[in-house]
């Protein structure tokens, strides 16, 4: 399929304002997104949210069949969060864990899912092993198998870090985690929407992503996945009425499916927007704008390399469309800002975020240029102009 970029900027009202390479922060929606939130608030308002809900009941039911769709899964396998950050903590605290229980990990691991990590050893006695990476980044799966114990719980990957264009090697991942019959957890957060992700392939049992990044759709909106076969064994740390049933003063019964994960009160309307997100990407198809962000950020990244003064800082075999790099002499930050006054809208990435990566590379910060497929190349010439004139501009100061 030969994407249309002019309907899908057409489609995108944001592109008409901003130059926009934030994408693995938040994305710019779609007008089919933006129209049915508006529609459903304005309707919320006048109806009542209750009777609107019953109303869009068979459409708000969609969203279940549009997730499953794009990651290979069960609409059965398919949970609605808040965010991705909430759903790898749920998943997290439902595993039930012993002391000296064994929790594989990575170098790049997010900061959020590391935090969880350090709580569960805090709190459970676990203990958090991490497997090491070669020089370039490339993990080393030779030795997470050699890591392997009868103690190893929970093998837990971000398949694409915040910070560095490396994208995991999840499918490898999962062949060793299915072998050792290990339970595995994929952070893909920045994954899905972003690259072709199919569980069945991966042999994922957990996975988490958000609608904000990749997917393009609003804020405050996320999707877990988990395989059905192993439900039964997971113990959910809070309770709702949505999965758990009050017999009586002492006692309660819990449904052993994917709605453990949920919480009965969310906002439809946002629902609503986000089905429409997976719907778009779906009839577009992700193995389509996939090549196309590709193209792109392969063209960004020897754009940069050929510009004086840029280092591009990303590792890894295989890269995405997350385009990290600093300036000589330029805070990331500084730069960022500078770009943003001219209408392009990049990111930092700080060491906060990835502390064990950062760390072991000597980074503090970086600027990060999310590229997605409805970005141009004129478009990637004027950040690298921009760029360019900035550090000249500031090295004639010094």
């Amino acid at each position: 399929m030969s994407l249309d970029i002019e309907k899908l900027r057409a489609d995108t009202p944001g592109t008409q304002a901003v130059i926009h390479f934030n994408n693995a922060g938040c994305s710019l929606p779609v007008k089919e997104t933006i129209d049915i939130i508006t529609e459903y608030l304005q309707l919320e308002a006048t109806l009542g949210g209750y009777e609107v809900k019953n109303k869009y009941e068979n459409i708000i039911n969609d969203f279940y069949s549009e997730a499953a769709e794009l990651i290979n899964a069960g609409k059965d396998e398919i949970a609605i969060v808040s965010n991705a950050s909430d759903g790898v903590n749920k998943i997290l605290h439902s595993i039930q864990w012993k002391a000296g229980d064994v929790l594989l990990t990575t170098e790049v691991e997010y900061g959020n899912c590391y935090l969880n990590y350090l709580k569960l050893k805090e709190e459970k006695g676990i203990i958090v092993k991490i497997v090491p990476s070669d020089h370039d980044g490339n993990i080393l799966l030779k030795k997470m198998e050699e890591m392997i114990s009868s103690k190893v719980k929970l093998i837990a990957v971000t398949h694409i870090p915040t910070n560095s264009g490396l994208i995991m090697p999840a499918e490898k991942i999962g062949n060793i985690a299915k072998k050792h019959n290990i339970l595995f957890l994929l952070d893909a957060c920045q994954s899905v929407g972003h690259i072709p992700v199919d569980v069945k392939k991966i042999q994922c049992d957990f996975l988490s992503t958000t609608s904000r990044k990749y997917l393009r759709g609003p804020r405050g909106m996320g999707f877990i996945y988990a395989r059905k076969e192993i439900l039964e064994k997971l113990k959910p740390s809070t309770l709702d009425m949505v999965t758990a049933h009050w017999k009586d003063a002492d006692n309660y019964a819990l449904d052993c499916n994917i709605k453990i994960f949920e919480q009965w009160e969310k906002s439809y309307a946002l629902l609503l927007g986000f089905s429409k997100a997976l719907s778009y990407l779906n009839n577009l198809g992700v193995e389509n704008t996939w090549k196309r962000i590709q193209y792109l950020s392969t063209y960004l990244r020897s754009q940069l390399e050929q510009t004086g003064g840029i280092e591009v800082t990303d590792i890894g075999k295989e890269q995405c469309g997350i385009v990290t790099f600093s300036v000589a002499g330029i805070d990331s930050e500084k730069l960022v800002n500078a770009l943003l006054k001219h209408g392009i809208n990049l990111s930092t990435s700080l060491r906060f975020s990835t502390v064990l990566d950062m760390d072991k590379r000597g980074l503090t910060g970086v600027c990060r240029a999310s590229i997605h497929y409805f970005n141009t190349k004129e478009e990637i010439d004027i950040l690298v102009e921009k760029v360019e004139q900035f550090f000249e501009f500031v090295m004639s100061k010094k």
